[in-house]
């Protein structure tokens, strides 16, 4: 059963010194590591298309289509048993009749494949009326690291954003989506 929500997120870039400052400030939170596994078909239609498609395995493993809807980024999301993911590994047929029809238009029959893998320490809590994550993402050779403020409301999601941003005296870098950063680190290698 997949479920479908809009959320609002608002990031920036950590030095090393910024991410080691915060890490230490809340080391007491709740920290996981994750992996996400990106696919997309052969010739990068979902990317073209501004679409998102992973898997992430934490706990359990969760497919994961993402897009644009204005200010809103909506996800579907349906958790995978192990033989699943391990069969659209090695399929590329994705095992979920909601994100295949929400894709149909897009990929038409193409397959899709994992083209790259990111691993992310996790420190993720409650703050103020949304969820702060700090992050520490590895892929294709690079280490970088992430402040993320995730809000159920726009405007008020940004004033708090601002707010804790300069709290934490750190300076604001635009940070774009992790399978951005990942893809254009792909891009520079090959």
């Amino acid at each position: 059963m997949s479920n479908t929500t809009n959320e609002y997120t608002f990031k920036t870039l950590l030095s090393k010194k910024e991410y080691d400052k915060l890490a230490e400030m809340f080391k007491d939170e709740h920290s996981n590591t994750q992996t996400n596994y990106y696919f997309d078909t052969s010739r990068f239609t979902l990317k073209a298309s501004k679409i998102g498609l992973r898997v992430r395995k934490r706990d359990k493993y969760e497919l994961t289509l993402k897009r644009k809807r204005g200010y809103a980024l909506q996800e579907i999301n349906e958790v995978l048993t192990e033989e699943q993911f391990n069969s659209f590994l090695e399929t590329g047929i994705i095992p979920s009749e909601d994100i295949n029809t929400a894709l149909s238009e897009v990929i038409k029959e193409q397959l899709v494949k994992n083209y790259m893998t990111l691993t992310t320490f996790r420190i993720t809590f409650p703050y103020s009326n949304g969820k702060l994550s700090i992050d520490k993402c590895t892929y294709v050779d690079t280490t970088d690291y992430e402040l993320e403020y995730e809000a159920s409301s726009y405007e008020e999601g940004k004033r708090e954003f601002v707010t804790l941003v300069k709290g934490f005296g750190i300076a604001y870098k635009k940070s774009q989506a992790k399978i951005q950063r990942a893809y254009d680190a792909l891009r520079r290698k090959i």
